[in-house]
């Protein structure tokens, strides 16, 4: 088992190299750090559709496949948090540091991160409210979404298993779904109304009705073979 997550890690770090690799051209008129936050949310995305792609896979696969299925998609979700987070990491470094990302924010922000979420009133005296733009919203469905992603990510070891017991930890990986949900509506609103490029609808909704399609067949099958 260790061998094969070694492998499984060495395969997916260099998959993940070679294809960041192949998307930086994409995103040449973005400053740099810029770019790798954009190009890391992606990752993480298509990251988390992998995940919920192993549990339908697994059941079109012989009984003695399944212990690997469940490693490879613990170390997928690693992979994928540690994507998600380092997304975030730069976007508030960006933020923090002075310079706004390229946000068509019209309203007066926060000073630093906080920017993100909140908006000065204008009158002078320091009050924030919260971000309601599309921009907002935005950003409150990414923060969401890495309070979700923490969650299962902190709870991916079999330590943490046991000491949530069998049921609590099935429950609460059972929002890996709901979590992509979050992430995809999140890049759907920079894609349309904020970034626009170089991302398309296309790149997001694909891949999701991918994940939905495959896991829409497993979940008819599954039913069936439990009918009486």
């Amino acid at each position: 088992m260790r061998l094969f997550r070694a492998a499984t890690y060495t395969a997916s770090l260099a998959l993940l190299a070679l294809w960041a690799g192949w998307m930086r051209p994409d995103f040449n008129f973005f400053p740099s750090m810029e770019a790798w936050s954009m190009m890391l949310g992606y990752l993480a995305f298509v990251l988390i559709g992998l995940t919920l792609l192993v549990g339908p896979i697994k059941l079109w696969l012989p009984p003695r496949f399944v212990p690997y299925c469940l490693l490879l998609r613990r170390d997928l979700g690693i992979l994928a948090g540690a994507a998600g987070f380092l997304h975030v990491a730069l976007v508030l470094y960006l933020f923090e540091r002075g310079p706004e990302l390229m946000f068509p924010q019209r309203e007066l922000q926060a000073d630093g991160w906080l920017g993100l979420f909140f908006l000065h009133d204008g009158s002078g005296a320091g009050t924030l409210y919260p971000n309601l733009t599309v921009t907002g919203a935005a950003n409150y469905l990414g923060l969401t979404a890495f309070f979700v992603l923490l969650s299962l990510w902190l709870t991916s070891s079999r330590r943490a298993e046991q000491l949530l017991g069998g049921a609590g930890w099935k429950r609460l990986h059972l929002n890996a779904p709901l979590l992509y949900v979050l992430v995809l509506f999140h890049g759907i609103i920079h894609v349309e109304s904020i970034k626009g490029e170089p991302h398309t609808l296309a790149d997001l909704l694909g891949w999701a009705a991918l994940v939905w399609l495959l896991r829409s067949i497993s979940f008819v099958r599954t039913a069936l073979r439990r009918r009486p």
